[in-house]
């Protein structure tokens, strides 16, 4: 092959992969939410045939039937639940919300509680080096107690001398994605009810759809698609449990600590579910972290002059991240089968192309590009090494090539 032959072919390359890459971000950006509730009603319609068929060969009863009583009781179940857990922490979260806006509308107090903590440090100082940063911090503190009480926490944007390019409103990117997320409640709903339905369509009538799919293929994208959908399958209960496991671990954690400290009369407040909730929500997304929500807290309980509470504070975001580094990174690496940086990266850019949903969806596209990569399914890179062992047989050494064992095929 000649060097424009080479040339021809990597640019040939590289527009193939463009035109995907373009392909995956529009279909996800406007054309994942419509076609949503139908891929998750065949995936639980796919996963509900295996004790369907088992009860049915049991009962003797229509498949059709068990599949409706079937559909019909884990629906009943889970929105039971739901409502069950969802009403208790409704109000729950109600209440730490009142507790929340009592903060901030007494905020000018907070301001002033933190202007006296910062004169007192600075006590220890020359008296001509205190008295001028007293007057600064004096002139400061009450610019901002006028404008919080005129304008609320809004005014304190305008008071903060900020560096050169940075913006508060750079801060607030996650945050905005949640609160959009929130605006299209009544859209998602909507979706939900159509899922469900179709939930019960696809149950009820799953081998048919299959065989009608079938017909209309070849024998070769048949089995391409189910080597497919059994990994796809796979990857996703890994990715399921890896954030099941991030979010269960840091509310674990999270409320053991409050606990302890609420044990040990440190603790004097409420709301440990709420809070712990919120920093494990907090906690997924990438730069965030628990620090977010417990270095401030100890900063605001150190200027409220609860020493004690802010030291908690300090030890219990030093415990967890501990823990955290040891055990979360290897954790999610086994289960997603990716090294973290590159779970991280994909997080953080899917947050970026795609908002909240992202963090979710583009870990979940590379780890199935791995998977399906690796078992020769599509060939987007090379496949993984051999492992070379060196065995020693009646005192020669000899070389013996392993490879990854590979699935057996799924029958249907």
């Amino acid at each position: 092959m000649t060097v424009v032959e080479k040339r021809r072919a990597t640019l040939i390359n590289v527009a193939y992969f463009v035109l995907l890459a373009a392909a995956y971000y529009l279909f996800v950006k406007y054309a994942f939410d419509v076609v949503a509730p139908f891929v998750i009603a065949f995936f639980i319609a796919m996963l509900l045939q295996k004790p369907i068929r088992f009860m049915a060969k049991k009962s003797r009863a229509p498949k059709k039937f068990i599949s409706v009583v079937t559909v019909l009781f884990i629906l009943c179940t889970v929105l039971g639940i739901v409502v069950f857990v969802g009403y208790k922490l409704f109000l729950e979260f109600k209440a730490f919300g009142q507790f929340v806006i009592f903060k901030l509308n007494n905020l000018p107090q907070t301001i002033a509680s933190a202007r006296d903590w910062v004169l007192g440090i600075l006590e220890i100082l020359p008296d001509k080096v205190e008295n001028t940063l007293a007057e600064t911090v004096n002139n400061f503190s009450a610019d901002l107690i006028k404008n919080t009480a005129e304008n609320g926490i809004a005014g304190l944007s305008g008071e903060l001398e900020l560096p050169e390019g940075f913006s508060i409103s750079s801060l607030m990117t996650p945050l905005g994605g949640l609160l959009s997320t929130a605006k299209r409640i009544p859209f998602i709903l909507s979706g939900l009810l159509i899922g469900i339905i179709a939930c019960f369509f696809i149950t009820t009538d799953y081998d048919n759809i299959v065989s009608i799919f079938k017909r209309n293929v070849s024998e070769k994208q048949e089995k391409l698609f189910v080597s497919t959908k059994r990994l796809f399958g796979d990857v996703l209960g890994k990715m399921i449990k890896s954030y099941a496991t991030i979010i269960f671990i840091t509310f674990c954690e999270v409320a053991v600590g409050l606990n302890l400290l609420s044990l040990f009369n440190i603790y004097k407040g409420s709301y440990i579910v709420v809070i712990s909730i919120i920093t494990a929500l907090i906690d997924i997304v990438p730069v965030f972290g628990t620090g977010t929500v417990l270095i401030p807290w100890a900063i605001y309980s150190l200027i409220m002059g609860d020493i004690p509470f802010a030291i908690g504070l300090v030890v219990l975001y030093i415990l967890i991240t501990v823990i955290r580094q040891v055990i979360e990174p290897r954790l999610v690496a086994m289960n997603v089968g990716i090294h973290p940086i590159f779970t991280l990266a994909s997080m953080y850019v899917g947050i970026q192309l795609f908002g909240v949903l992202g963090i979710f969806i583009l870990p979940i596209t590379i780890v199935l590009l791995k998977t399906l990569n690796s078992e020769g399914i599509i060939h987007l890179w090379g496949r993984e090494k051999q492992k070379v062992n060196v065995v020693e047989n009646d005192g020669n050494m000899q070389k013996t090539d392993e490879t990854e064992p590979s699935v057996p095929a799924d029958e249907e």
